[in-house]
């Protein structure tokens, strides 16, 4: 129990016939709770203590963890987009991301864990995962932003300018080595995927071109071949056609109109010279016509017939009618006497009837007239009828001027038939074309709208096919967005974690809340009556005098004690203190350099 500082002396008031005054509420003040402090100290004191070495020893044996980190930059293409562009259109942040996945893949991690001996106490127990778990938690991540003007928007956005790639470890080189490896491995991978990505965009771009070009090539062949097999009735030459068609039934209706005038003109040209003669008429001096060889012909051929029919054929009238034909036809050339013969014929046959009613069939009569029509239709079918050529002998002018306007009137309407003709199947071959045009238009369009639309999307593969090649050789010379380390990671100097000063502090405050905590509980679970106040919260009756403490000399002796063994355990921390900073934090000259260029700085 602690000395009391007084000890009162107490008196009751009944014995003054007095009943006793009230008591006032305890309350505990700030003096109480010093006083209260310093009775508890040792267990205030040791329980700090406790707690500030248990925060040394975490501040200086917990191991310091190294973070080595690399910045890179992402630049942007040198040549203006305006001339050239890129084929990787996706934002840097999004293919920071795709490459970041890449990297974190479980071949580099491991090649990585392999060739640094990462983890040598783990790699032994945990199963691949966790190894890679554990690697992906050393590797830090870290966007860096700016705020800039969109220049398509015009309005103030933020943009990923650049990122950086850290790496924790226990030894500084060994994170330096990683960081660099994991940074090469971004900055390759960059190169990679976008090398790729131009490449894959010109090597489908070019198989479109093939595949378009053999298209174009197809339907070219298509529309050749349709052209060919309908050339004349193709959609463009409709007007065309329409206006031939046209022109066709105007000419074909004057063709008409002229072979009928042709008609007539010949019908009268024929009536003309059925009243001519083709030689010209001969009168004596007496006034009689003199007949024409041809007439003379044809009056004795009618005569021969008739005598040959009466007569032998030795007959000396038979025999001088045949030279007399013959000199005739020698002179006056073939004549067609069939005409003649058919109305001779026709005349006997009526005689021969007659005859055959008024006698009897053996009559004289009948049977020359028998003989007669014999002879006429032996003289028919023989081929009595010679073409005559009136007009070699012909010498009437005109007969000879009717006869050259029918020859050419002839001549002309045959022409003229001739060009009907063409004219009727030019209209027919026109009109077939046009009934063709409603179906062969559809095909044909189809056909062309196929052949635009081809060539028009073959010059936009064209296009990009060459922009495509651009961006190749913009990828090849490093002109375009790229990756460029300006910070590469090194040795750190200064570990990362743990933060000791930090932990020593909040040690410090830990220990003292702690301290003063124990020393209050502890007073406030004690019974022990110390002064004044306790007596006056315990008695009804207020003490009469206060009693000065006797100091003895064990009390001497032992707070003396106390003093010596509280110096001796100061001592032995500050100098605990001093060692593990020396050993494990930093030497005591490099501290103290340290600390004296930041006091005189």
């Amino acid at each position: 129990m602690d000395r009391l500082t007084s000890l009162p002396v107490t008196a009751t008031h009944a014995t003054q016939g007095m009943a006793p005054p009230p008591q006032p509420e305890a309350r505990i003040s700030m003096y109480d709770r010093f006083a209260a402090l310093r009775r508890r100290r040792v267990p205030a004191i040791a329980t700090a203590a406790i707690i500030v070495i248990i925060a040394l020893l975490a501040a200086f044996l917990w191991p310091a963890t190294y973070r080595s980190t690399g910045t890179i930059l992402i630049e942007q293409q040198e040549v203006p987009v305006e001339l050239v562009r890129s084929m990787v259109t996706n934002y840097a942040d999004q293919r920071i991301q795709v490459i970041g996945q890449r990297v974190m893949g479980t071949e580099n991690l491991m090649r990585i864990i392999d060739r640094y001996d990462l983890y040598p106490d783990k790699r032994r127990g945990e199963p691949r995962e966790m190894l890679l778990q554990r690697m992906r938690d050393d590797i830090k991540f870290s966007m860096i932003s700016a705020d800039v003007v969109d220049p398509r928007l015009g309005r103030p956005t933020k943009a990923t300018i650049a990122f950086s790639v850290s790496y924790d470890s226990r030894s500084p080189q060994l994170a330096a080595k990683v960081a660099n490896e994991i940074t090469t491995l971004y900055l390759n991978e960059n190169l990679e995927s976008r090398k790729e990505s131009t490449d894959n965009a010109a090597l489908f771009l070019t198989a479109e071109s093939e595949r378009l070009s053999a298209q174009i090539a197809e339907l070219e062949s298509k529309l050749a071949v349709f052209k060919e097999s309908y050339a004349n009735s193709l959609p463009e030459l409709m007007s065309m056609n329409l206006q031939f068609m046209s022109r066709a039934e105007e000419e074909l209706r004057d063709t008409d109109t002229r072979l009928r005038s042709l008609d007539q003109q010949i019908v009268y040209l024929d009536a003309q010279l059925a009243q001519l003669q083709p030689a010209s008429q001969i009168y004596t001096e007496t006034g009689q016509r003199v007949l024409s060889p041809a007439d003379r012909l044809k009056i004795i051929k009618s005569e021969y017939a008739r005598a040959s029919a009466i007569y032998a054929a030795g007959h000396p009238d038979v025999t001088r009618m045949k030279r007399e034909i013959d000199g005739l036809e020698k002179t006056a050339g073939g004549i067609d006497v069939s005409a003649d013969l058919v109305r001779q014929l026709e005349d006997a046959r009526g005689q021969l009837a007659l005859a055959r009613e008024k006698y009897a069939p053996d009559h004289p009569d009948v049977l020359q007239l028998e003989r007669l029509v014999s002879s006429v239709e032996q003289q028919r079918l023989a081929g009595a009828s010679v073409a005559i050529s009136t007009d070699v002998h012909a010498d009437n002018p005109a007969w000879i001027q009717v006869s050259s306007q029918r020859e050419a009137s002839v001549n002309e309407r045959a022409s003229l038939l001739r060009k009907r003709e063409g004219v009727q199947s030019k209209i027919a071959q026109l009109e077939s074309r046009l009934s063709q045009s409603p179906e062969i238009a559809q095909e044909y369009g189809t056909l062309t709208r196929d052949m635009d639309n081809a060539q028009l999307k073959y010059r936009e593969v064209r296009q990009k096919q060459m922009e495509a090649s651009l961006a190749q050789n913009l990828e090849a010379e490093r002109k375009g967005e790229r990756f460029t380390l300006i910070e590469p990671p090194l040795a750190p100097q200064q570990p990362v974690s743990p933060p000791r000063a930090a932990i020593v502090v909040l040690g410090l405050i830990l220990a003292l809340s702690v301290g003063s905590g124990v020393a209050l509980l502890l007073e406030a679970v004690d019974t022990t009556v110390r002064g004044r106040r306790d007596i006056d919260a315990l008695l009804p009756v207020a003490p009469l005098a206060v009693l000065p403490w006797i100091d003895t000399p064990a009390e001497r002796v032992r707070r003396e004690t106390f003093k010596r063994y509280s110096l001796i355990g100061a001592a032995v921390s500050v100098v605990t203190v001093v060692a593990l900073a020396h050993l494990l934090y930093r030497p005591l000259d490099v501290i103290w350099a340290v600390a004296w260029r930041r006091l005189v700085g």
